[in-house]
């Protein structure tokens, strides 16, 4: 994106927005080796730096309160979900001006799918619905010594996952096996 960035269809003309998942387990507060390391610096360099260059940022995590604080000063909108322990309030009430902080007392009583925004994307912090995925995922976690054990798929359908992510639709196949 630094080398691209005033190249047409690149760069400022055409922004890339990294996710990070689970954020709290690798770009953790605090100075252990663990935290220190490559992809963690680099991380940081793009939440620092990145917006002069078109890239931006989504952090997700359930652990705010063990997020480093340069990341999170960084975050310009937060989407804060249903969070009871107090120390991960901690960063959302920190963004959160004094005469709204009854809606901060809301994060551990929020239902599934509904949220607390704040930041530059909203005037005032909002209290919101979020559309829940229609067939949600199954949470079982598979089982990797019994699959790796099984013959391989020779050539897997790739492209009809892809072609159900583009149309946020599952396959059929998918739909039947539930």
């Amino acid at each position: 994106m630094f080398w691209g960035r005033n190249l047409d269809g690149m760069g400022r003309q055409r922004p890339l927005l990294l996710v990070y998942e689970e954020a709290h387990l690798y770009l953790r507060g605090g100075t252990s080796q663990f935290v220190v390391g490559s992809s963690s610096k680099a991380a940081r360099r793009v939440f620092k730096e990145g917006r002069k260059y078109g890239v931006g940022a989504i952090v997700i995590s359930q652990r705010p309160s063990e997020l480093d604080e340069t990341v999170l000063s960084q975050c310009g909108t937060f989407f804060a979900m249903r969070l009871s322990k107090s120390d991960d309030q901690g960063p959302i009430k920190s963004v959160v001006p004094d005469s709204l902080g009854g809606l901060v007392e809301m994060l551990p009583a929020l239902r599934t799918g509904e949220a607390i925004v704040l930041g530059e994307a909203v005037q005032i912090p909002t209290r919101v619905r979020c559309p829940l995925v229609e067939r949600r995922p199954r949470s079982d976690d598979p089982e990797p010594a019994k699959r790796w054990g099984e013959k391989r798929v020779a050539t897997p359908p790739y492209g009809t996952a892809v072609t159900a992510w583009r149309r946020q639709r599952m396959s059929k196949r998918d739909e039947q096996a539930g």
